[in-house]
């Protein structure tokens, strides 16, 4: 599991019923989306039972009468999510050294949770988890007898792709784990299978090009719709609104906004595509339609190569992330 709520958030005291509600919204948002995603999102065995507010426990803050008295649309929405939530506890298998013990949370005076213990053993396996927080997200460095680790507090999109990309070297930052977390950690891209297998090949290996390639990829995956898409004249994510909504960018000024990404990227030159052997080592197949992917990121300037294609209704509008390669053959 990838995902365990961290109950010790869960403290609604000092809070209005509004600012209660906002924070289990936060929560519920996520694991909504997490959900979606295929995954799930663990709770500890004394989640529901836990004081919150006072001494009241999760339900009894929706009971009328009660202090905070939250709305009955939420516990439906609450008892939904937990009704298919997996107790961590219940895994066959547990991270080494997990048992009850206490973690220190970025420096302070160590404390007995759970939930943070199962996520910091968990990574210390090599094993990413992060803990749900209700809080604002963040990384904090946790502390054991066994060994310091960072664990993701997360809350939001953003905080969940800082803590896949992280993910990555956590499993040991090698081809396998790019391969296994990219989905994750590079969302806005389409991976065509087999894509990144390719990057086992180029000259010199994986992991002497590894920085660079998750460089890209990250890049790509923040910017890459709007390098290919965004109207012009924009040439940076900054400027204004455009005066042509449905205007389209030019070779040369997408080029110029790659240029910004600090990536070197370019299409092929045109005898590329008129000779027949260039032209299909870059054609490749997505739901029945053929993509010609010319545009392609340059890893070192004469070899090893990232070949992509602009958003398509096929990849879902995403960055199709097609070819990676020491260098395809050219006319």
């Amino acid at each position: 599991m990838s995902y365990i709520v961290n109950g010790a958030d869960w403290d609604f005291n000092g809070l209005t019923s509004a600012q209660a509600s906002a924070k289990i919204d936060v929560a519920l948002a996520f694991i909504e989306a997490t959900h979606d995603r295929g995954l799930a999102v663990a709770v500890g065995d004394d989640f529901q039972e836990r004081p919150m507010h006072g001494s009241d426990a999760l339900w009894d803050l929706f009971v009328p009468g009660s202090e905070l008295n939250l709305n009955r649309d939420l516990a439906n929405e609450l008892a939904a999510w937990l009704n298919r939530a997996p107790r961590y506890s219940e895994a066959p298998n547990w991270p080494i050294g997990f048992g009850g013990g206490a973690v220190s949370i970025d420096g302070a005076p160590a404390v007995s949770n759970d939930d943070i213990e199962w996520a910091h053993c968990s990574v210390l396996a090599g094993e990413p988890v992060a803990c749900l927080t209700i809080n604002e997200p963040a990384v904090k460095a946790t502390m054991t007898p066994m060994g310091t680790v960072d664990v993701h507090f997360v809350s939001d999109e953003v905080s969940r792709r800082r803590f896949w990309r992280a993910a990555v070297d956590v499993a040991g930052d090698t081809l396998d784990s790019l391969i296994r977390f990219a989905p994750e950690a590079f969302p806005n891209l389409y991976f065509l299978d087999g894509a990144l297998d390719g990057a086992s090949a180029l000259s010199g290996g994986y992991l002497a090009h590894r920085n660079t390639v998750r460089k890209a990829l990250a890049a790509l995956d923040d910017w890459g719709y709007w390098t290919f898409m965004h109207p012009p004249p924009a040439k940076t994510p900054t400027e204004g609104a455009p005066p042509d909504p449905d205007a389209r960018p030019t070779n040369q000024l997408i080029e110029h906004r790659f240029r910004g990404l600090q990536l070197d990227a370019a299409p092929e030159k045109p005898n590329v595509f008129k000779d027949r052997i260039s032209r299909e080592a870059r054609q490749v197949s997505i739901k029945g339609r053929t993509l010609y992917c010319e545009w392609h990121i340059k890893l070192q300037p004469h070899q090893n190569r990232i070949h992509i294609h602009a958003p398509v209704p096929e990849s879902s509008d995403h960055v199709v992330i097609a070819i990676v390669h020491e260098h395809l053959p050219l006319p």
